[in-house]
C-alpha cells in the first residue's frame, strides 16, 4: 500500500474521523485541486509523455529508482509514466475534459515507442532519438535492422514483469484504448503484441518469469507438480544454479494474472482467460502444505523455497501470501471453483496464526518452525527483532489486514474484487477517511497545484492524490447531476 494513503488510515484508526472539525470539502474545491495537480504535472514535468519518481522544486533533478535519470529518461515502475497516464485518463473520467484524453495520449504514445522487440518494456525508455537507437523498440526495428545490430547494452529487449513494471503499461494502454474508443489502432497492436508474447513466455505450471528476451528461462526442463519443504535449508545466502526459478516475489503472479483477467474482460479473448487460469494452477501448486499453507518467495525445479537475493532467505512469507489470496478471490468471481477460495481460506488460517504479538506480520517465517525470521542490518539471518536490514522491510500489516473481511465476504458469495483496470489504494479508504483524504489534499496543495514533500515533488503522491479526489468527485457529481 503507498505510503501516503497508509498513513490516512493510520491517522483515522488512531482518531476517529480525522481532522474532525475540519469543513468537509466540496466537489468544487476537489475538482480544482485535480485540475491544478494535473495542469502542473503534464506542463512542468512531462518530458515527451514520459515521468520518473520523483522531481526536485525546480523540476531539474529527476529520480528513479536508485538515483537521479537524465532528462531523456522516463520510468516505466510505478509510480512512472504509465501510473502518471492513469491518473490522466482518471481526470478524464470525473471532469470530461478531453484536454486530459490528449495528454493520455501523449503518454501512451511514448510508451507505444518504447516497446521491446521482446514484447513489453524495461524500467526505463529513452525518449532521444540518437540513444533510443541502443534499445531494441520495435518501432525503430524497420529497414532489416535487428536486435543483433545493436551492440553494449545487455539490456537492450530485456522486457521486466518485476514490480508490476510490463503489467502496468498494459493495464493503462486497455484502459486508453476503452476511453478513446479505440481510436488509435496503433496502441492496439502494440497490446495484442505484448500480451501474446507473454503468453508465449508463461511456464507450463503457469507462472512467468521475472525477466526474458526470448523464451522463458529454463523453460524446458522438468519440474516437479506441487511444492513440499525442504529437510533444512541454509542461513547463508546460496545462489540458485539453474533456472527455471518460479517468483511468488513482490506479487508477481497476481498482477499477471489480474493483467489477463482484464485482458479477458476488455477485449473477450478465451486465450486471455486460460493465461488467468493457469497462474491460479501455479498457485494451487505453490502453496506450501500444513501447517504452513502460505507461499514462498521464489521456488526452484523441485518446487522447494529457495534463496533469491541475499535478504530473501527461503520462507513462508506474509506480504505475497496476502497478495495471492486477494487474486484467487478475484479468479474465483470470473471462474467458480471451490479450490480457490479453499487455498485462499487455507492460507489466511496461517496468517491469522502468524500474527505478531503488536499486530503486524513478519515478512518471512522460517520453514517447518514458523519462527519470524529477519534479516539485519549486516546481512545476516537473525531471530531477533533488532537492528533490522532497512531498506527492505522486515514487518507488514496494512495491506495484509483488509484481506480477511474479503475473503469473508467472498466466501459468502460476493463480489468484493475491483474488476477494474488500475487499482489504487485510494480505493480501500471509507467515506470518512477519504473525506480527510480530500480536506488534506485541498489544503496542502501549493499555489503552483503541487503536495511537496521536503525537497521533493512525488509521482506517488501525484498519482494517490488524482484517485483520491477524483472518487471524492464521482460520486457527489453523479449525486448532483439527477
Amino acid at each position: 500500500m503507498p505510503r501516503h494513503i497508509a498513513s490516512v488510515l493510520f491517522v483515522a484508526l488512531s482518531c476517529g474521523t480525522a481532522l474532525a472539525g475540519a469543513p468537509q470539502p466540496t466537489v468544487a474545491e476537489a475538482r480544482s485541486a485535480i485540475e491544478r495537480a494535473g495542469v502542473y504535472f503534464r506542463d512542468h514535468l512531462g518530458v515527451a509523455g514520459t515521468y520518473v519518481w520523483k522531481y526536485s522544486l525546480d523540476g531539474q533533478r529527476r529520480v528513479g529508482e536508485g538515483g537521479a535519470v537524465p532528462t531523456s529518461v522516463g520510468w516505466v515502475q510505478p509510480p512512472g509514466t504509465p501510473a502518471v497516464g492513469a491518473a490522466f485518463l482518471r481526470i478524464f473520467e470525473v471532469t470530461g475534459d478531453k484536454q486530459w484524453l490528449q495528454s493520455a495520449q501523449l503518454v501512451a504514445t511514448a510508451l507505444v515507442n518504447t516497446q521491446l522487440e521482446s514484447g513489453g518494456w524495461f524500467y526505463k525508455i529513452e525518449t532521444d532519438p540518437q540513444k533510443a537507437a541502443t534499445w531494441c523498440y520495435r518501432a525503430l526495428m524497420v529497414g532489416g535492422k535487428t536486435c543483433n545490430d545493436i551492440k553494449d547494452n545487455p539490456h537492450r529487449n530485456e522486457t521486466v514483469l518485476d514490480d508490476n513494471n510490463t503489467q502496468s503499461v498494459l493495464n493503462f494502454l486497455m484502459w486508453f484504448d476503452q476511453a478513446s474508443s479505440g481510436s488509435d489502432p496503433h496502441v492496439r497492436l502494440c497490446i495484442d503484441k505484448a500480451l501474446h508474447r507473454l503468453m508465449r513466455v508463461q511456464y507450463p505450471n503457469g507462472a512467468f518469469p521475472v525477466f526474458f528476451k526470448g523464451a522463458a528461462p529454463g523453460a524446458d526442463v522438468e519440474t516437479a507438480a506441487k511444492a513440499s519443504m525442504p529437510a533444512s535449508w541454509s542461513h547463508d545466502w546460496q545462489k540458485p544454479d539453474r533456472p527455471p526459478y518460479f517468483i511468488v516475489n513482490d506479487n508477481l503472479p497476481r498482477d499477471m494474472g489480474r493483467l489477463f483477467l482484464n485482458a479477458y474482460r476488455t477485449y473477450h479473448d478465451p486465450a486471455y482467460l486460460k493465461a488467468a487460469e493457469k497462474v491460479g494452477d501455479f498457485l494451487l501448486a505453490a502453496q506450501l502444505p500444513a501447517p504452513q499453507q502460505g507461499w514462498a518467495q521464489g521456488y526452484d525445479r523441485s518446487m522447494q523455497p529457495v534463496w533469491g537475493r541475499k535478504f530473501e532467505p527461503p520462507a513462508v512469507v506474509s506480504r505475497e501470501t496476502a497478495g495471492n489470496i486477494d487474486y484467487l478471490i478475484e479468479l474465483n468471481e470470473q471462474n467458480k471453483d471451490a479450490r480457490l477460495l479453499d487455498a485462499a481460506a487455507s492460507a489466511a488460517t496461517w496468517l491469522q496464526a502468524a500474527r505478531l504479538p503488536d499486530g503486524r506480520w513478519a515478512r518471512f517465517y522460517e520453514l517447518n518452525t514458523n519462527r519470524p525470521v529477519y534479516i539485519d542490518d549486516r546481512g545476516k539471518v537473525t531471530f531477533e527483532d533488532k537492528n533490522l536490514l532497512q531498506h527492505y522491510g522486515m514487518k507488514t500489516g496494512a495491506e495484509i489486514e483488509p484481506v480477511f473481511a474479503r475473503l469473508e465476504l467472498a466466501r459468502r458469495g460476493l463480489t468484493v474484487s475491483n474488476q477494474q483496470l488500475w487499482i489504487n489504494a485510494a480505493d480501500e479508504l471509507s467515506a470518512d477517511e477519504l473525506s480527510s483524504e480530500v480536506r488534506h489534499l485541498v489544503d496542502s496543495q501549493d499555489a503552483q497545484g503541487r503536495w511537496v514533500e521536503g525537497r521533493f515533488v512525488m509521482g506517488e503522491d501525484f498519482v494517490d492524490g488524482v484517485f483520491a479526489l477524483a472518487r471524492f468527485i464521482s460520486p457527489q457529481a453523479s449525486e448532483s447531476a439527477k
